[in-house]
Order: structure tokens, then sequence, then C-alpha cells
């Protein structure tokens, strides 16, 4: 049986970090073409994109990347999950109607369900090739790994309140 894609993204102002949750392989994409092949990666996957604020932050940041005037004109070939909605309504359930999100950021959502424990970059961020922009590649990495790890926590039916 085959494993269906998940891709945990996180936009910056000039990288979109893209990690595969399946094999962890992570693709820093920066600046200009190289940040729409990442768009077009998103977009097109017929699997899960995982996000943590995506809704409201990096899918519209994504269609401003693609050329497109709004959210609404973008396609999304596969399933969103955006891991700040879902752990909001999990922690506090919304009242109907009211379409609000509660709650802290990444890390301290992060922690809430995972403790102190260190997210270390892996060492191949160090390398020569990503020169003095080690510590925001290393910081989107964190994000996209952080997003994934919540996701795959949700998706055992491990995350509780």
């Amino acid at each position: 049986m085959a494993t269906t894609e998940v891709l945990a993204f996180d936009w910056g102002v000039s990288i979109l970090g893209i990690l595969d949750v399946n094999s962890n392989e992570y693709i820093p994409y920066h600046y200009g073409e190289n940040m729409i092949l990442g768009a077009k990666r998103i977009t097109s996957s017929v699997g899960t994109i995982v996000s943590f604020n995506g809704n409201r932050c990096d899918l519209i940041e994504i269609s401003r990347i693609l050329g497109l005037s709004s959210v609404s004109e973008m396609h999304i070939s596969g399933d969103h999950n955006d891991m700040r909605e879902i752990t909001s309504d999990i922690r506090w359930p919304p009242d109907p109607g009211t379409g609000s999100i509660l709650g802290p950021g990444l890390i301290e959502t992060y922690r809430h369900y995972f403790g102190d424990v260190a997210v270390v970059p892996p060492s191949r961020l160090q390398c020569e090739y990503e020169g003095d922009q080690f510590e925001y590649v290393a910081s989107n990495w964190c994000d996209c790994y952080m997003a994934g790890e919540l996701w795959k926590k949700w998706k055992r039916g491990d995350l509780r309140p």
C-alpha cells in the first residue's frame, strides 16, 4: 500500500520551507522562482499539506507568490490541515458560528503537547550551502517539524486538551 504524501510547510519573507513528514526530507525554497516552485509543490500535492496558522497567513502568502489576488483563486489538490485551528478547537471548543481561534503560537502549542523537549535542526542544515541563512533556515525547519509532529499526534488521536 502506497504512503500518502504529507507535507508540512511554513512561509517566511524570503523562504518557503517544506518538510515531507513521511521521509523527513526538508527543502528550503529561497526567493523568487524557487519560492514559486515550492508554492506549486504545496498546491499540487494530492496528499495532505500541514501548516500552523496557514489559513490566516501562509496560504495568503502562497497565493501572492503564485501571482493570485486571493486565496480563493488558489486550487489546492489535496487536503489542508491547519494545526492552529485544530489544536484551538481541541483545547477551547468554539462557540458555534464565532470562527474564533484561541490559544498561543506554535512553540507554546508544541510545548503543551510535547513538553520542553528541545527541537534541534539536523546538522545538514548547517552546511556551507545555507551560508549565513542558517539561523533562518533552521527556524523554518523547526516550524515545519513542529507542525508535522502536531499533525502526527493528532492523526493518532493523541491530542487532548
